[in-house]
């Protein structure tokens, strides 16, 4: 048997740690001595602590780790978890990137005297009047790499359809509280003139229209400013 302090070394965690464990339920000690409380554990549960610590590792939650424990062989019960981890990493990764690419480029026009909100000079807003229009559109969760796939899809639907195209592609975001500018509710949508199964009725009214000159990179970072 080993004492908590003894087990906690080997398995790299703190005492305390282990009793937060106790009481979760996620990993009881062998033994309890009754007279003063003192927990002691079996050389074979450091494979359990061992896992636990693997899957933290992989950003699992403890909840999440109670549910892989009662059955750790059982890779389909766990698999379906790590892929999950794997896509939230992937995600953050993908705006830690897109962070970091803007930053150097902030950098780089600092160097050159470029104010940091000198984007703001390229914006004209203006008062426009829409009119009520039929779209053929996909609505979901996405990242801008995502644009260009899911445009093709609404392009291969029209085809199939055979529906016709009134107008150039649009973007309609759906932002709340919250808002993710790297993976957000957003429809692409294309203008057509049927109404039909796949299409909605987008109504018309005023609205407040902005121009951006300048490449893409400059609209994003406005996206991120509001």
């Amino acid at each position: 048997m080993l004492t908590i302090s003894a087990f906690a070394k080997l398995s790299r965690v703190t005492p305390n740690t282990l009793r937060y464990y106790d009481e979760m339920g996620l990993l009881k000690p062998a033994e309890v001595n009754t007279d003063n409380g003192y927990r002691y554990y079996q050389p074979a549960q450091l494979q359990t602590i061992l896992l636990i610590n693997k899957l933290k590792a992989y950003h699992l939650s403890l909840e999440e780790i109670a549910q892989i424990l009662p059955h750790p062989a059982d890779n389909d019960a766990l698999l379906p978890l790590l892929r999950q981890k794997r896509d939230e990493i992937d995600l953050t990764v993908d705006q830690l990137t897109n962070t970091l690419n803007q930053m150097e480029q902030e950098i780089s026009n600092l160097e050159r005297g470029i104010h940091i909100m000198s984007y703001l000079d390229k914006i004209e807003v203006s008062i426009a009047e829409t009119k009520p229009q039929n779209i053929l559109y996909v609505r979901d969760q996405m990242r801008t790499a995502d644009f260009g796939r899911y445009l093709s899809q609404l392009n291969t639907a029209i085809k199939e359809k055979n529906l016709t195209i009134i107008g150039p592609p649009m973007n309609i975001f759906h932002i709340d509280a919250n808002f993710n500018p790297e993976c957000y509710d957003n429809e692409i949508a294309i203008p057509v003139k049927e109404a039909g199964k796949g299409t909605r009725r987008l109504s018309g009214g005023l609205c407040a229209k902005i121009t951006l000159k300048g490449p893409y990179t400059s609209y994003s970072e406005f996206g991120r400013s509001n």
